[in-house]
């Protein structure tokens, strides 16, 4: 019992020591900027949220726009935001540097850790070297 005991505050430690890590990720590429990255991710997770799926769809460059659809965009975020609830506010949010492993582009990720109602958020909105949304992940925590 006492060593079942010692190992649950030994992990409670370590989990207590790693919340208060900074969440960080990869550079950005060469030219972006990491508050412009944040701020279009900001932007379009709020009309996410607004359910302004034509605007967030007409944002998308040209080869992304050919794999989705409003509706697409429309689906996606619905089968999310029931399980999470309604938004309201921002936790924590980064931009990290990554690239495609099909061609090898670098692009831009604005990370932001959002609370909603039920349950918490992570979006990932993807930007190209030259700011265009090139796709938008929802993870549910």
């Amino acid at each position: 019992m006492r060593k079942k005991l010692v190992l649950a505050l030994t992990v409670l430690s370590a989990l207590l020591l790693l919340a208060g890590c900074k969440v960080s990720g990869h550079p950005l590429p060469e030219g972006m900027e990491e508050d412009a990255v944040l701020e279009q991710g900001r932007e379009v997770v709020a009309m996410l949220n607004a359910g302004e799926w034509r605007e967030v769809y007409d944002l998308l460059r040209s080869d992304a726009r050919e794999t989705s659809s409003p509706e697409a965009i429309r689906s996606y975020m619905e089968e999310h935001l029931s399980k999470a609830g309604a938004y309201q506010k921002e936790d924590e949010a980064m931009a990290t540097g990554q690239a495609l492993k099909d061609t090898g582009e670098e692009y831009g990720t604005a990370v932001l850790y959002c609370k909603h109602e039920k349950k918490s958020v992570i979006y990932r909105v993807a930007y190209s070297t030259d700011m265009e949304l090139m796709g938008i992940q929802v993870k549910i925590q």
